[in-house]
C-alpha cells in the first residue's frame, strides 16, 4: 500500500512576474510526478507583496485538496519556514518528505524513484544530481558556475557518498553533497533533526546531522533536478549575505561538531579518530572557503587543522578534490616549523 509523501516548498519570493513564473514551473513541476500520490505544502515565509499570496491561492485553487498552504505571522527563514511544513507532514502520516524550494524544478519521475529507494527501511535519505539553470530555464555554461558549486556536480560524477556512516565522507571529501531541492528524507528523521535558525548554510548544517544517525544515504543516478541561479548571482544565499563566509563557517563547524556527538551516540564514527576527522573537516571546509575567493577565512580553518596536527592537515590538502596551484595555495598558508 501506498503513502502520500509531501513536498515542502518554501516561498520567500518577490512580486515581480519572473519570480512568480518560476513559482509556477516548480509548482508545475510537482504536478507532473508520474506517482500522483504526494500533497504540496506551501509555506509562505510573509511574502509582502500581494501578487505572492495570489499566486499562491491561484496554486490552491486549481489543485484543491493536493495543497496545503501555511501562512507566518513573520518572516521567519527559509530553514524555519521547511520545518514547517516538515510539521504539517508529521501531522498527517506522511513517510517521507521532498524539499523543493520556490524556483526549482523536480523530474517528472522523483517521487515514484524515492518511493522505491524508501522501500529499503534502512534508507534515510535519498538525493540526485542537478542541473545549473538560469531565469529562463536554459541551461548555465559550465564556465558561468561557480566553483563552490561545481564542487557539488562534480562529486557526483565520482567519488559519491552513499551507505552508512555518510557524515564522515561529506566531512573530509564533500562539504556538500545533497542540494536541498533534490534531497528527500524520512519525516520521522527531519521531525527529530529540523533546520536550524540560521540564514546560510542550515541545509549542511542539517545534512550531517541527518547523515549521523544509523541508517542510508542513496544517490539515485537516473535522474537530475534543475536548480536556478539567475544571471549575476553566484547563488541565491551568497547574492544576499556580505558576511557569507563567516556564517558559513561557523554553522558548517557547529553542524559538524553535532554531527560527530551524535555519531559517537549512536555508534556511526565508523572507527575514525575524533580528531582525524576534525582535521579532515578542516581542510575540506579551507577548499571551498578558498573557491569562493575567502582566503581570510580560507587561512582560519586551516590554522584550525594545523592546531591539531600539521601532519595530518598536509595528508589531507594532498587529497583535496582540486587541481595542483590549488592545493599549492593552500599549502603555503600552513605556518613554517
Amino acid at each position: 500500500m501506498k503513502h502520500t509523501a509531501v513536498f515542502v516548498m518554501p516561498v520567500k519570493i518577490a512580486g515581480n512576474e519572473m519570480s512568480l513564473n518560476h513559482f509556477r514551473i516548480a509548482v508545475e513541476s510537482i504536478k507532473k510526478q508520474t506517482d500522483s500520490d504526494w500533497k504540496l505544502v506551501i509555506v509562505d515565509d510573509y511574502s509582502d507583496d500581494k501578487r505572492v499570496s495570489e499566486a499562491i491561492e491561484k496554486v490552491k485553487s486549481d489543485l484543491g485538496e493536493k495543497v496545503h498552504v501555511i501562512y507566518s505571522d513573520r518572516n521567519y527563514g527559509t530553514g524555519q519556514a521547511r520545518n514547517k511544513g516538515v510539521r504539517y507532514a508529521a501531522e498527517i502520516g506522511a513517510p517521507f518528505i521532498l524539499f523543493n524550494d520556490a524556483d526549482d524544478i523536480s523530474d517528472p519521475t522523483r517521487l515514484a524513484l524515492v518511493r522505491g529507494a524508501f522501500a529499503d527501511e534502512t534508507v534515510n535519505v535519498v538525493y540526485t544530481s542537478f542541473d545549473v539553470i538560469d531565469e529562463n530555464g536554459d541551461p548555465v555554461p559550465r564556465e558561468k558556475i561557480s566553483k563552490s558549486v561545481l564542487e557539488i556536480i562534480d562529486g557526483h560524477k565520482q567519488d559519491i557518498v552513499e551507505g552508512e556512516n555518510a557524515w564522515i565522507p561529506i566531512a573530509i571529501r564533500k562539504k556538500y553533497t545533497n542540494l536541498t531541492s533534490c534531497t528527500a528524507v524520512r519525516t520521522s528523521l527531519a521531525i527529530e533533526e529540523p533546520f536550524p535558525a540560521l540564514s546560510v548554510s542550515e541545509d549542511c548544517h542539517t545534512w550531517f546531522r541527518y547523515a549521523a544517525h544509523p541508517g542510508k544515504f542513496v544517490f539515485l543516478r537516473e535522474i537530475k533536478g534543475g536548480y536556478r541561479i539567475c544571471s549575476g548571482t553566484q547563488s541565491r544565499s551568497r547574492s544576499l549575505n556580505a558576511d557569507f563566509y563567516e556564517r558559513m563557517f561557523k554553522a558548517d563547524s557547529d553542524g559538524f561538531e553535532q554531527a560527530l556527538k551524535l555519531a559517537k551516540k549512536y555508534g556511526t564514527t565508523g572507527g575514525i579518530d575524533e580528531n582525524e576527522v576534525r582535521v579532515g573537516f578542516y581542510v575540506r571546509l579551507a577548499l571551498t572557503l578558498l573557491h569562493g575567493a575567502s582566503r581570510e577565512y580560507c587561512k582560519k580553518v586551516l590554522d584550525h587543522a594545523n592546531s591539531i596536527s600539521k601532519e595530518k592537515t598536509l595528508y589531507y590538502i594532498d587529497r583535496l578534490p582540486c587541481d595542483p596551484e590549488e592545493k599549492r595555495s593552500i599549502k603555503e598558508m600552513i605556518p613554517a616549523d
